[in-house]
């Protein structure tokens, strides 16, 4: 050990060892005995009234609190599946506050024209293909193509023929939330029994006629069972011919020619002629219904439905049955596909909305997110998203299966979506088409050619107007 009697040299020796270890530390010694030690390199400086932890450098600011709101319609199950949604996703994004409201189809059309006129539209709003062309030409809605080229909105799993249904001018503004087409549905086992091919997909309506005087001779049933008087198959035989129904603008029917209308009505009464097909006595007196019908009572092979209807139809006939969707006939000559893709519903962004950003947020996460369409589980239709279609069918039921499939195998080969019915569109089915021309017809009190006539003339009339 060693003795220093020299107080200058051992207060000397005590100042250094203190520095040793202060440098040792990782530390400076202070600049002056009463001045509070420096920060790290890493953050500023702060005084020791105010000092406060300070985030790592790599951690993001808080997000801004956003409030938003949402609406829709339908029934309590898709308000339930919404709801569960929508607190998935503030789950995952704190600072977002959604509120919403919903309503029957009827009541939200008027409750979305009040809040339209007070200027508090909701941000995410749920539209129809009926109504939200006027929507955009009142300036209610925004595009939403910014949000597709930023990536905010991913439609890269989503084919066009799904999306297209939601332009206007070549703007999208409102996104499918299912996609949805019209199908006869058949019953395989009988077509088995009947000793009858399945149709092809591209048969015409001569191809139909022959099919349903097979199904009828060999099996003693009606070869279809209802729905051929439904005006959306109308649509479709001209949708085939390269036209549709109505013309673009609504103001005339959408052809000239009713040489094809004529011909599928005497196919319609050649049917009903030869019991292959339920008269429209029968239809009147007991109007068939989704769930109770010539094809779920087994008394038919087919019937016309829509693929969001597929499930209700299958569930009502019997889960153990053997069904098929088959594309609806073409007219002779066809230029095109009858089936087109129908947007079951979309979302649409609304111009009074202040958070636009976060509700495009809102509506790629219910297209593309796996996890919430395992909730929603294609209540609103099939998902366009391919990918979030593919996660979802080990979760599906027979029923629904049948529809993604069916759906999947008319990508590519479906005709571009018509303009909406003009508004006309009840007035003629109510007051020209049923009383002056569908029950004359099949109750053999006017012609096929002249009904026809009566349907281009009188229709022609009142879209004029």
């Amino acid at each position: 050990m060693f003795h220093f009697h020299n107080k200058n040299v051992l207060q000397g020796v005590t100042a250094l060892l203190v520095l040793l270890s202060l440098v040792l530390s990782g530390c400076a010694p202070p600049a002056t005995p009463t001045s509070p030690p420096a920060a790290p390199e890493t953050q500023p400086p702060v005084e020791p009234a105010t000092e406060a932890p300070t985030a790592a450098p790599t951690e993001e600011p808080a997000a801004e609190p956003v409030e938003m709101h949402i609406s829709w319609w339908g029934s309590q199950s898709r308000h339930d599946i919404t709801i569960e949604v929508i607190e998935m996703f503030m789950a995952e994004h704190p600072n977002i506050t959604i509120t919403y409201d919903f309503a029957s189809f009827g009541d939200y059309w008027t409750l979305m024209s009040t809040k339209a006129a007070g200027g508090n539209l909701p941000c995410v709003m749920q539209q129809d293909y009926a109504y939200f062309k006027q929507y955009v030409t009142d300036g209610l809605l925004i595009p939403l193509d910014p949000y597709v080229e930023d990536g905010t909105i991913n439609l890269s799993d989503a084919s066009d023929d799904a999306v297209d249904g939601g332009r206007v001018d070549g703007q999208l503004y409102a996104l499918n939330l299912g996609t949805n087409s019209q199908s006869f549905v058949i019953d395989v086992d009988r077509f088995t029994e009947a000793g009858v091919d399945l149709p092809e997909p591209d048969w015409t309506w001569s191809d139909f006629e022959e099919v349903n005087m097979a199904l009828h001779d060999a099996l003693g049933i009606y070869g279809n069972g209802g729905g051929l008087e439904n005006p959306q198959i109308l649509n479709a035989l001209y949708l085939s011919l390269g036209s549709g129904l109505y013309s673009d603008d609504g103001k005339s029917l959408g052809f000239t020619d009713t040489k094809p209308l004529e011909d599928y009505f005497n196919m319609m009464v050649r049917l009903q002629d030869a019991e292959a097909m339920p008269s429209r006595d029968e239809q009147v007196s007991n109007p068939p219904s989704l769930e109770n019908n010539a094809l779920v009572t087994g008394e038919a092979a087919m019937y016309f439905a829509h693929t969001n209807q597929i499930v209700a139809l299958w569930q009502a006939a019997g889960e153990d049955r053997n069904l098929q969707m088959v594309p609806v006939p073409r007219a002779e000559g066809a230029t095109q596909p009858a089936n087109y893709f129908k947007p079951s519903m979309f979302f649409s962004i609304s111009s009074q909305c202040q958070t636009p950003d976060e509700a495009a947020m809102f509506i790629d996460y219910f297209t593309n997110s796996a996890e919430a369409n395992q909730v929603l589980l294609a209540e609103r239709g099939v998902p366009i998203s391919s990918a979030v279609a593919e996660a979802l069918k080990p979760s599906l039921t027979k029923s629904q299966l049948a529809s993604f499939d069916f759906l999947a195998s008319l990508e590519g080969n479906v005709s571009p979506i018509r303009p909406p019915d003009p508004a006309a569109h009840n007035d003629i089915l109510t007051n020209v088409y049923v009383p002056l021309v569908l029950d004359p017809m099949m109750f053999k009190q006017v012609t096929p050619e002249e009904a026809a006539q009566t349907l281009y003339d009188e229709a022609n009339k009142i879209l004029s107007q």
